[in-house]
C-alpha cells in the first residue's frame, strides 16, 4: 500500500523546484522605450495620445498599439473614451531599431 503522506511530500518537492529557465524571458534586452520614442518619431504624437502599448512576441516581433482618447461627447464627460489609433506589428533588432514594420510606419495626419 502506498503512503499518502510519502506522495504528498513528494509532490511538494517538485513544487519548489525551481522553473526551467526560458529562452525569451531575461536574456532579451526590454526595448519598450526605444520603440515607443521611434513609433511616435515616425507618426506623430497624436494631440490626444494615451499611451503606448509594446508587447514582446517572438524572435524580436512586437505588437505596438497606440492608444488615443477619443473627443468627450456633450459638454461633460464621467470617463474617458480611448480607442486604439493605430497598431502595427514589427520587427526589432537586437538593439532596438525597427527593421520592418506592418502596415509601414508613416506620419498620420492628426486632428486637433
Amino acid at each position: 500500500m502506498i503512503n499518502p503522506l510519502f506522495v504528498a511530500e513528494e509532490s511538494m518537492a517538485k513544487v519548489d523546484q525551481p522553473a526551467p529557465k526560458n529562452d525569451d524571458s531575461e536574456d532579451v534586452a526590454d526595448h519598450t522605450a526605444t520603440i515607443k520614442s521611434q513609433i511616435l518619431e515616425k507618426i506623430g504624437k497624436p494631440p490626444r495620445l494615451d499611451r503606448v502599448e509594446v508587447c514582446r512576441h517572438h524572435n524580436g516581433n512586437f505588437r505596438v498599439n497606440v492608444w488615443e482618447e477619443l473627443e468627450p461627447l456633450g459638454e461633460f464627460s464621467l470617463s474617458k473614451r480611448i480607442h486604439i489609433g493605430a497598431s502595427y506589428y514589427l520587427k526589432v533588432s537586437d538593439s532596438g531599431e525597427i527593421i520592418h514594420s506592418n502596415p509601414p510606419l508613416v506620419k498620420r495626419k492628426h486632428s486637433s
